[in-house]
């Protein structure tokens, strides 16, 4: 398949690197997916969303505490 995006690159399986963002913090979280091999773009499935979703409501309830894995700077 064509990416949409980009029209170029092609969509393949792949793990990918999802990122959350919920205030200041950002969880990077590792999901299977289809994405482009030029852009990136990608493309996930309904299990994927779920599980998306689903460590977006642990994060806020506090039920999980993953650590912290960088530093991030904000100039002004």
């Amino acid at each position: 398949m064509t990416c949409v995006i980009c029209k170029r690159g092609e969509v393949r399986a792949q793990k990918v690197e999802a990122e959350i963002k919920i205030g200041n913090d950002h969880l990077l979280v590792v999901v299977d997916a289809e994405a482009c091999t030029e852009c990136g773009e990608a493309y996930y499935s309904p299990d994927a969303m779920r599980r998306l979703e689903q460590v977006r409501e642990d994060f806020v309830r506090k039920a999980i505490t993953p650590p912290a894995v960088g530093t991030v700077y904000q100039l002004t």
